[in-house]
């Protein structure tokens, strides 16, 4: 088993012993499981940037930047497997081979060897690991929220424990009975809901080198689930899809304030909806809003002492010093205030994708597919203010 492995192997022991056990863990038992995560899927990256760059090396010797010498490796289709060690699919070979398939392009003789032993002939065939991790960065880089919630990497349906209320320490009589705390735990169910992208290139594709066609189906597919994802973090309904932090719970005077139709933000409005979110989110907390909201509705504002409300750092800014972030999803006049650890996330990384050559239009469709899921845990973690509309 490689360190790969192990991680994969303990983190999916973590998550059934979370689940098994549930409300009977206490927090020190979390804080210590939460910090070996963070440190295992932390050292995942790693590996996989690592892998990455030694993939993308091997793509260059393959390309002609060298000749690989198999000292004592079989030669052949066994020595394209063992540089593939677990992974057939991060192979150089076959990664030129996927990219060529996909294209209606002739596959060379070590491609050919490389898709015979990786593909299974039924059903979409893997993503190159490395063709895949492309993707996967440029959705984490086009959808930033992605950053900021509990993501998952989990296959299928998962099972997810999040902290709720926690009470604090108390003062113990010595040799009394200490009473147990109210602490509790919140289980999020998360599914897996389809997003799709469709797109459509014509036979030109064909004359694209193997880097410059990856990076361009990475791009354009990035980018467009990216922009479903975070409209399902934001706005899914919860039907069939995510459920968006804005159809998480219904608004009212206890988590939201609302601005008249015809009336303007003031500073009291903003103070107001700051104090409605809960202390022991504040460190966590941001405001999201989109970038007309900030610039014609709260830059103008001061406080009672003629400051300005919103301070910049550079290209930061901030409210009342919590940090802003800008996103199309939010609709003018509108934002949230909130912790988004408490939103939690299931994008597994197993995207799939359809070609079809159309020869009425001699051009290729494209069709990426991802699955994500995701929930709000505790309704209390965002506030919201909100523009009437009557």
């Amino acid at each position: 088993m490689n360190r790969r492995q192990e991680i994969e192997a303990r983190l999916a022991a973590i998550r059934q012993d979370i689940e098994t056990r549930g409300d009977t863990m206490n927090e020190e038992e979390l804080a210590k499981l939460e910090e070996e995560v963070k440190k295992l899927t932390e050292e995942r990256k790693q590996l996989e940037a690592a892998a990455e760059r030694r993939n993308g090396l091997l793509s260059q010797i393959a390309g002609g930047a060298g000749a690989v010498m198999n000292v004592g490796q079989p030669s052949g289709a066994e020595g394209t497997q063992s540089r593939a060690n677990d992974d057939p699919a991060s192979s150089p070979e076959y990664r030129s081979a996927w990219l060529k398939n996909i294209r209606g392009i002739p596959m060379d003789e070590a491609e050919r060897r490389a898709w015979s032993s990786t593909t299974t002939g039924s059903g979409p065939e893997v993503i190159p690991t490395q063709t895949q991790n492309a993707i996967l960065r440029k959705v984490r880089e086009y959808c930033g929220i992605l950053e900021d919630i509990t993501l998952l990497h989990v296959a299928g349906y998962v099972r997810f424990a999040v902290e709720g209320t926690v009470s604090a320490a108390v003062t113990h009589t010595e040799n009394a009975t200490i009473t147990p705390g109210t602490d509790t735990v919140v289980n999020v169910e998360l599914h897996a809901f389809e997003l799709v992208k469709l797109i459509q290139i014509s036979d030109t594709v064909r004359t694209m080198s193997i880097d410059a066609f990856e990076e361009w189906i990475a791009d354009i597919l990035g980018e467009k689930i990216a922009e479903g994802i975070e409209e399902q973090i934001f706005n899914g309904s919860g039907s069939g899809q995510g459920t968006g932090i804005n159809n998480s719970q219904t608004w009212g005077a206890s988590n939201s304030v609302t601005v008249a139709k015809t009336a303007s933000l003031t500073a009291d409005n903003v103070r107001a909806l700051i104090a409605l979110l809960p202390a022991g989110y504040d460190p966590a907390a941001v405001f999201y809003m989109s970038k007309k909201t900030l610039f014609t509705d709260f830059l103008p504002l001061e406080d009672d002492s003629k400051n300005k409300i919103v301070t910049v750092e550079g290209r930061n800014y901030f409210v009342y010093g919590y940090p802003v972030k800008l996103t199309n999803r939010m609709i003018y006049h509108e934002a949230l205030l909130g912790a988004p650890k408490k939103v939690v996330g299931n994008l597994p990384e197993n995207l799939t994708m359809h070609q079809q050559y159309d020869i009425k239009t001699n051009s290729y469709f494209y069709s990426g597919v991802a699955m994500f899921d995701c929930k709000l845990a505790i309704e209390e973690a965002f506030v919201k203010l909100n523009k009437a509309t009557a």
